[in-house]
């Protein structure tokens, strides 16, 4: 089951890059989502996700997610990606490494939480002390 869920956290991480229908299929009705921008602020629903993930693809002008790293931790998934581009408004230049801990629950991405900080990320899903 749980390298089915890495499988489905792989796809649901391209799928915010590169097709908004398929993302939002394989986003849980019930997703909670703590994305690093907001502080972590929990947002829910297939309605916060869509919000999170348009809000970041249009402040690009161009944008890269490139997953490095993804691992099996049982019950939750660990994913490391960088993220570049340049912004829409300034052109200025970002690079960005985060470390997200999955749930996923019914087929679909259902708990998001974006760490800045590979070692807690891994804590987080039971992959280190």
């Amino acid at each position: 089951m749980s390298e089915e869920d890495v499988d489905i956290v792989r796809k649901w991480l391209w799928a915010f890059d590169n097709d908004a229908d398929a993302f939002r299929q394989l986003t849980h009705p019930e997703i909670e989502w703590m994305p690093f921008e907001e502080n972590h602020t929990p947002s829910h629903g297939v309605d916060g996700a869509m919000r999170i993930r348009n809000g970041w693809i249009d402040a690009w002008a161009e944008h890269r997610i490139d997953v490095e790293e993804m691992l099996d931790g049982g019950d939750d998934v660990f994913a490391s990606a960088l993220l570049t581009g340049s912004g829409k408004a300034s052109g200025a230049g970002v690079e960005v490494r985060l470390y997200g801990h999955f749930k996923v629950q019914e087929g679909s991405v259902a708990y998001v939480y974006e760490h800045e900080n590979r070692d807690e990320a891994l804590k987080a899903v039971g992959l280190a002390e």
